[in-house]
């Protein structure tokens, strides 16, 4: 009735616990995008400032260990190796992914230094209004949800 649980088991559970956190910390920051389009005052942005470094630990964590344990599972699994074309494409997700959020977050990061720095508020709300670093962070979520799929189906298995 029921069987063992595992190495493959558990490092799939844990993989699968990673790329939650991996969403969690995609979900978090386009809250902020979002919410950041509503600010008004310089106040406004410096509180949305305030709380984004919990994201960063969340997001880093999460993809690095999706990432490690995914190869693992390929490696240690009959069914799939490292160099299947899903296995492959959804590497390469990864690193996109984690190049587009590394982009919107230096954005967002020299958004926030003029704020701390005593900006005009004009132009730190300007600024925070711009479209690139929206762009950036909906693509990354984007891209996100292509390499769940990508996950799901494996396409070419």
């Amino acid at each position: 009735m029921f069987r063992a649980v595992g190495f493959y088991d558990w490092m799939l559970a844990l993989h699968v616990l990673a790329a939650f956190a991996m969403a969690a910390g995609l979900v978090f920051y386009t809250v902020l995008v979002v919410t950041g389009l509503r600010a008004t005052t310089l106040d406004d942005a410096r509180t949305l400032f305030r709380v984004s470094p919990i994201g960063g630990p969340v997001i880093g964590a999460g993809s690095v260990l999706a990432l490690v344990l995914g190869i693992v599972l390929a490696i240690d699994s009959d069914d799939y190796q490292v160099w299947d074309p899903w296995v492959i494409a959804a590497i390469v997700l990864w690193a996109v992914i984690g190049f587009l959020g590394q982009r919107s977050g230096a954005h967002y990061i020299a958004i926030q230094k003029l704020a701390d720095e005593g900006g005009e508020e004009a132009e730190v709300i300007r600024r925070l209004h711009e479209p690139k670093g929206r762009l950036l962070q909906f693509s990354a979520v984007a891209l996100f949800l292509v390499l769940l799929l990508d996950m799901v189906f494996k396409p070419g298995a």
